[in-house]
């Protein structure tokens, strides 16, 4: 099983283009949002931003503040119209913030709201064949793609803003 897997995790060959990481660079604050597995993923992502030295939040959480103009909402649906993450980018949009969308499909209500969208292989909690095929069950491939999606954005970053990893490992919880 572990081969299975990791053979669909090879599909995962995003790049991430320059003026996606000055968004990021650019951004006073960075919230993530997603569902089930794919916002425990985000969290994730969410930690090596605050690390890198980013403002991060995690939505829903008691210390997030209000995202305003200028922040960046990074989103993660596998179908693009999960309502709870369609109503967070309708909220995001009308501060006047920036929607990152992390998605299997171009084609989808949240996609047509956000300003820029990655697609990821999997298929979303309910498919019935539309995105990348998985032999693994429900999400898991997509929730797996966000969270490797995460370290691979940390890695190019690190290398565009010149962020080393001494200055990340002074950032971590010492609190633990």
């Amino acid at each position: 099983m572990w081969k299975i897997i990791l053979n669909e995790l090879l599909q995962n060959d995003v790049s991430i283009p320059t003026d996606k990481l000055e968004n990021l660079k650019n951004a006073n604050n960075i919230f993530v949002y997603g569902g089930g597995r794919s916002g425990l993923a985000l969290k994730g992502f969410a930690m090596r931003l605050a690390q890198m030295g980013k403002s991060a939040y995690v939505v829903g959480e008691t210390t997030t503040p209000a995202i305003k103009e200028n922040d960046l909402l990074i989103a993660a649906s596998a179908s693009g119209e999960t309502q709870g993450t369609l109503n967070m980018v309708k909220t995001a949009r009308q501060t006047g913030a920036k929607v990152w969308l992390l998605s299997t499909s171009k084609q989808s209500t949240i996609a047509n709201i956000a300003d820029q969208i990655t697609i990821l292989p999997g298929k979303s909690k309910d498919s019935v064949g539309n995105e990348v095929a998985s032999k693994q069950p429900m999400g898991s491939l997509f929730e797996q793609s966000v969270w490797l999606f995460g370290d691979a954005v940390t890695m190019d970053y690190m290398k565009f803003a010149g962020v080393s990893e001494s200055f990340m490992r002074d950032q971590h919880a010492n609190l633990e």
